[in-house]
């Protein structure tokens, strides 16, 4: 409804900037000019006569002066003599342009205006509780690309009407993972800490896109908030996982080897990671032994 109002308002205010001319009065323009050179001349033919009375060149000043006095009075129109076609037609004129205006930008709006994406978003923001439910069974029933499309579409309505909301943030980062769009994952992630600096699960997931990135300087951002991670929770599976996979994949393979470690030692012994973790460790370590090798080969 505000879009409305405010569409004609917008058509009104340009109305009177290319009509305005329809509503100035001009005939009161030109009246007021015709009194200026009436009243000149009355004065300036009193001025005479009371010139000519002085020098006794006239008998009859007085009736002169009241013909004149006449002759000004006639000569003022009468509020009456003003022809309604210099009122009414101009502000019939006026209200036929602002018509026309709106009807012709409303048809231009309908035909390749945002009409029908606003419509779909809303449509798509009324979802948003189906998608909240549907998450609840990710495990055993994944959302399909389309379903993730339009969560992402519904929950972008939601975050454009409450930008505030740092959850939501995550979870548009989340989907964005998920759809493999580093770019949506990566603004919304950074929107989330932001809005929660302190929620180690935000700041976790900022950190990992960041270091998958090909900057350097992201990465090192990436680096500096991992360690943020590990020293507020040492116990924290999942940045100590991402800390060894750092460190293997700067070659750093002895760190690695020791970070999964770590990891076991956390580890019940009933979990099911503690397999793949113990496959990592002999990796990293036959990897130190190659670079001893290596070393001691070439001195």
């Amino acid at each position: 409804m505000m879009f409305w109002l405010f569409s004609a308002l917008l058509c009104l205010i340009i109305a009177l900037i290319c009509f305005y001319p329809l509503l100035k009065k001009q005939h009161n323009q030109i009246d007021t000019k015709r009194d200026s050179l009436n009243k000149a001349f009355y004065f300036d033919r009193l001025k005479e006569i009371e010139q000519d009375e002085q020098q006794g060149l006239l008998d009859n000043a007085s009736q002169l002066k009241t013909e004149l006095q006449q002759a000004l009075l006639e000569d003022i129109p009468a509020q009456d003599d003003i022809k309604p076609d210099e009122t009414s037609y101009s502000k019939l004129w006026f209200v036929s342009g602002f018509l026309s205006l709106l009807i012709i930008a409303s048809a231009v709006y309908f035909k390749v205006g945002a009409w029908q994406s606003q419509l779909i978003f809303e449509k798509a923001y009324e979802q948003l509780p189906h998608f909240y439910e549907r998450i609840k069974t990710e495990d055993t029933d994944p959302l399909t690309d389309q379903e993730l499309q339009q969560f992402a579409t519904a929950l972008r309505v939601k975050l454009q009407k409450e930008p505030n909301d740092p959850k939501g943030w995550w979870t548009l980062g989340q989907i964005g993972m998920s759809l493999n769009n580093g770019n949506l994952a990566f603004g919304a992630y950074d929107k989330a800490l932001k809005l929660d600096p302190n929620n180690l699960e935000y700041k976790l997931s900022y950190t990992r896109i960041l270091m998958m990135s090909d900057d350097d300087s992201e990465k090192l951002q990436g680096e500096t908030l991992l360690k943020e991670v590990i020293r507020q929770d040492h116990s924290n599976l999942q940045a100590l996982g991402l800390l060894a996979f750092y460190y293997f994949s700067k070659e750093d393979y002895k760190m690695a080897a020791v970070t999964w470690v770590m990891m076991l030692k956390l580890m019940p012994e009933d979990d099911d990671r503690r397999a793949l973790i113990e496959k990592s460790i002999r990796s990293a370590r036959d990897a130190v032994a190659e670079q001893e090798k290596e070393k001691s080969q070439t001195k």
